[in-house]
């Protein structure tokens, strides 16, 4: 009698086992939501997430919207930024909560970085959409952002983390990031990048006003000429003499992120390539000059011929011979940093 009562406990205790077990591997896997407020766009990825681990179990979707911050902030007459981008942004985010809600997404965190903190008004807007919203906002720094677009691109990567340079363009952020022998990190973060360059060719190459006039399109074969060596000429002097040396060696692996290396560059070359060489930008930089904005058919189309010179000439000036374009951002990065949730 005794012998029986004892195996049905333990059947009990098995049938308990084997139902509870699953149910707590379960509870570990949080669906999450991460905003990257940029600089032009704003991007969200949904996506389940290992919380014991930190890995990423799978991306569910992904969104992302035109809110060009920066270049409102550069046409602004009191470095605020206006009414009317804040009321877009705070009107995007939302519908984006609101998807990531209907695709079952339990935790929410966003980040702001550069135009948030150059803006006079930009922290107070982060705590305004914090409130509103209620999702956690956070102003991030430069080398915070750097790690986070860093943590993105590592989960993808096959090739040894030592000669790894991830270089990521935004509208008004341009960044270099690798890792040093002594396991250190170096972070090479400039303002020349998609948005500020465009309208630097505006102001400087073409002697016009950017607060009347958004695009440099048609640009000449002599105003390319003359950016692309202004360009140049900045990436030599500006990139760490160091981090020049370990990329012009041709021993790192270029990894291009942001919509300037995943979609733009592409897009102008007419394809998705695994990877794309200076000699492909070379080509469509030459298809490209003297075309107005309507052939590039494109919401971004007064910054598509800028890229080009711009990714070509620290290309140039980097002795970099090719890219792998891949789709990564801070926000993907965001889902899997303890620390901002």
């Amino acid at each position: 009698m005794l012998n029986i009562f004892r195996m049905g406990f333990l059947a009990v205790l098995f049938f308990l086992s084997a139902t509870i077990q699953p149910l707590h591997a379960q509870d570990t896997i949080i669906r999450r939501a991460a905003f990257d407020i940029g600089s032009a766009s704003i991007k969200c990825t949904v996506a389940d997430v290992d919380v014991t681990t930190g890995n990423l179990v799978k991306i569910v979707k992904e969104f992302a919207q035109k809110v060009d911050f920066a270049e409102d902030l550069a046409r602004s007459y009191d470095g605020n930024l206006s009414k009317e981008i804040l009321a877009k942004g705070q009107d995007v985010l939302a519908e984006m909560k609101q998807k990531a809600l209907a695709l079952q997404a339990r935790q929410f965190s966003a980040v702001g970085e550069r135009t948030f903190q150059t803006a006079r008004n930009g922290k107070a807007y982060l705590v305004t959409l914090k409130e509103t919203l209620a999702v956690p906002c956070r102003l991030i720094s430069k080398q915070q952002a750097s790690l986070l677009n860093y943590q993105a691109v590592r989960m993808h990567l096959k090739a040894s983390e030592d000669t790894l340079l991830v270089w990521d363009i935004g509208g008004d952020t341009q960044r270099m990031t690798a890792r040093n022998s002594d396991r250190s990190m170096t972070f090479y973060v400039d303002a020349m990048a998609s948005v500020s360059f465009k309208n630097t060719v505006i102001k400087l190459i073409q002697g016009k006003n950017i607060n009347t006039v958004t695009t440099p399109n048609p640009m000449t074969k002599e105003q390319v000429r003359q950016a692309l060596k202004h360009a140049r000429d900045h990436a030599e002097s500006n990139v760490p003499r160091d981090l020049a040396d370990r990329i012009s060696s041709g021993a790192m692996t270029v990894m291009g992120i942001g919509g300037v290396h995943y979609y733009s560059i592409p897009e102008t070359l007419g394809e998705q390539p695994t990877t794309f060489t200076r000699a492909q930008v070379a080509t469509a930089l030459e298809k490209w000059t003297n075309m107005p904005d309507s052939a590039f058919a494109d919401e971004y189309a007064d910054t598509r011929l800028t890229n080009l010179i711009l990714v070509l000439a620290y290309m140039d000036a980097l002795h970099i011979t090719s890219v792998t374009p891949l789709k990564a951002n801070e926000a993907l990065g965001l889902l899997v940093s303890p620390e901002y949730w």
